[in-house]
């Protein structure tokens, strides 16, 4: 396996973090090469921005595929999960990342609501991407996998795709 970005997109409790974990500790065991893990939650809490306005978000979101561009292109094989619902974002990795994969976790809002990890459907937290706050939803993703998916399955799959690309 090469040096690529391997796109995580989904909602709120999508479990984009989970299957980016996950994913990671396999490409350790099948391929022996250790990928770095970028989340947007973690990510933003390093830059302590609490912006959550469509601006913000944006914003982010580009810091996120930037600082994940520049570690593909010093040869990492990077999973970066991330709502980043923004269609200018998916583009930009697109015409600037090589072995660009992207998998898009399609959940339904009751199974959001139900999940709920952070307590933000229950608060009914303003500037709430896909709730109250307008998205783009992605229309070319490599994957996509729909609320209670087969963890293990979507990361054969991915895997088989990533190695497709190289």
């Amino acid at each position: 396996m090469q040096d690529g970005l391997i796109f995580i997109t989904g909602l709120s409790g999508s479990g984009k973090s989970t299957l980016s974990k996950e994913l990671i500790k396999q490409i350790k065991i099948q391929y022996n090469i250790r990928a770095i893990s970028l989340d947007g939650d973690s990510l933003r809490e390093c830059v302590g921005n609490i912006d959550y306005s469509k601006s913000g978000r944006e914003n982010m979101a580009m810091y996120y595929v930037r600082t994940a561009k520049m570690l593909v292109d010093q040869g990492f094989l990077v999973v970066l999960s991330t709502i980043s619902m923004f269609n200018k974002v998916r583009q930009f990795n697109r015409d600037n990342i090589k072995n660009y994969i992207e998998i898009y976790l399609d959940v339904s809002k009751d199974i959001l609501a139900k999940r709920d990890s952070k307590g933000f459907y229950k608060n009914k937290t303003i500037n709430m991407a896909g709730i109250n706050q307008e998205i783009e939803l992605p229309t070319q993703s490599d994957l996509i996998f729909y609320n209670n998916y087969d963890i293990q399955e979507a990361i054969a799959q991915i895997l088989v795709i990533y190695k497709d690309k190289n």
